[in-house]
């Protein structure tokens, strides 16, 4: 409902409860939910709720959460987060405080799934009035820390702390800890730092990878490095030619040096891709090998294909790469993408726009583009969205694979985790092999904090942030 999804989403963070929430060694805890249960199927799970208020005053129960929940997976709304949080057949309203989920399968995985910004709890009488939901681009109808103060879209959000919050910090003390917070949007990376050093902003978070010297060389500030999962995928679409012909998907992913384009886009910070959604910071990640850089066998498998003399994907087929001009790792891979599969004959033309542009325009619409996902809370999920035959967002690449469908299914239902891995490297191994993405390598996710910030931790997944658990110090500066 907002008018820009990039990066004023994660004011969202601020102003909205969710039922659980994501430490950063990807374990779930309690936000609205108080406790949490599901049947030996994991199929159905009931939630406790706290006893908690919106910030009209007016008190949290279980059918804000049912009402919340059924919006966002109603097909004529037409939410992008339909699916993302599992097979979500129906949502009860046990009583004022209890809320039952059944599922359409077995998902070991769902109190971590609901933490995700897709499950923050809006008053029913909003979010099922049109009128209503769709002013939530510029209103807040939370129950989170802090209540909205200003938005100045696309430049600040800024929030005053909850009177009535219901949270407290493991020290007994209640949450916020701070009374005022403003999220600040600095598009030029280098200015991001630049805001840090003269103490204009305490934290930041995902700065230009170019400036991770200069974050390690601050002496009034904590730099802020684990690995993380973040992609940039290049997406081939199977439904048109000549991605539907597995050859020439093989070729472009035996064409690319990943160390090369990990080494100059994200300065070397990450780790080289292997074709497969799932980074070494996922639980189940396959330990398995990236295809090999071989520029013989990518020019084998394209003449095996029916293009000895090479292709050119925009004149023969009128495809275009698509990315996003403004978020520096999406048009990096682009442009490195195209400069080394000119090396063995696969040539195109690029075309960039802004963010929200190839958001509204591209984003699961085109059959050729550069994509970016950030990483998510469960593995085996996120593949089943993305790449299952029945996936929510399978549209972006319409690949389909009934063995690996069985495998993800199988993976998400397992409760014993080595027959859980199993499953999970299989499903891996499809993926790099047969699938429809060239990924090049997964993102560490960076950042950094004055010396006088307390009580904050890096998140591996840069979209969980909860800055009411955020604390400055007695030597922070006043303004």
């Amino acid at each position: 409902m907002m008018s820009s999804k990039f990066p004023q989403r994660w004011g969202v963070k601020l102003f909205y409860s969710t039922l659980t929430r994501v430490s950063p060694d990807l374990e779930p805890y309690g936000d609205l939910a108080a406790d949490w249960s599901s049947n030996d199927a994991s199929d159905e799970w009931t939630f406790s709720l706290r006893d908690a208020t919106f910030h009209d005053g007016s008190k949290v129960t279980a059918s804000d959460v049912k009402a919340t929940f059924e919006t966002v997976y109603d097909e004529d709304v037409g939410s992008p987060g339909m699916g993302t949080m599992g097979d979500i057949q129906q949502v009860e309203a046990v009583d004022e405080t209890t809320v039952r989920f059944i599922l359409g399968g077995s998902n070991s995985d769902f109190a971590k799934l609901v933490s995700k910004g897709w499950g923050s709890i809006v008053p029913e009488d909003i979010v099922t009035d049109p009128e209503k939901r769709q002013a939530l681009g510029t209103e807040e109808h939370g129950s989170g820390a802090f209540t909205l103060e200003e938005f100045a879209p696309g430049d600040e959000l800024v929030g005053v702390a909850y009177d009535d919050y219901y949270r407290t910090g493991d020290d007994g003390e209640p949450l916020p800890y701070v009374d005022r917070i403003s999220q600040i949007t600095i598009p030029e990376k280098s200015n991001q730092v630049n805001a840090l050093r003269g103490e204009d902003v305490d934290i930041i978070w995902q700065p230009g990878y170019g400036q991770w010297g200069q974050l390690q060389n601050l002496s009034d500030a904590n730099a802020h490095r684990t690995p993380g999962g973040e992609i940039a995928n290049f997406v081939m679409n199977t439904s048109v030619e000549p991605w539907s012909d597995p050859r020439v998907r093989k070729a472009v992913k035996h064409a690319i040096d990943r160390e090369a384009i990990l080494s100059a886009v994200q300065d070397g910070l990450g780790v080289v891709g292997q074709d497969n959604l799932l980074s070494p910071a996922y639980d189940f990640h396959a330990d398995i090998d990236p295809p090999e850089q071989d520029l013989e066998k990518a020019r084998e498998l394209l003449a095996e294909a029916g293009y000895p003399d090479g292709i050119n994907l925009t004149e023969e087929f009128d495809l275009t790469l698509q990315t996003a001009s403004n978020i520096p790792h999406m048009r990096g891979t682009a442009v490195l993408m195209q400069e080394q599969l000119e090396e063995v004959g696969i040539e195109f033309e690029l075309e960039t726009m802004g963010y929200d542009t190839w958001s509204a325009t591209v984003w699961r619409k085109s059959p050729f583009y550069v994509g970016a996902y950030g990483m998510r809370i469960s593995g085996a999920n996120f593949m089943k969205l993305m790449l299952h035959s029945e996936g929510n967002w399978n549209s972006e690449s319409d690949w389909t694979n009934q063995e690996f469908d069985d495998l993800v299914d199988n993976a998400i239902a397992e409760t014993d985790r080595e027959q859980k891995q199993q499953y999970m490297n299989e499903a891996q191994t499809l993926v790099r092999d047969e699938g429809p993405y060239a990924i090049s390598f997964y993102i560490d996710t960076i950042g950094a904090s004055k010396n006088y910030v307390e009580k904050y931790e890096l998140n591996p997944l840069a979209y969980q942030i909860y800055p009411d658990e955020y604390a400055l110090g007695a030597n922070a500066p006043t303004k």
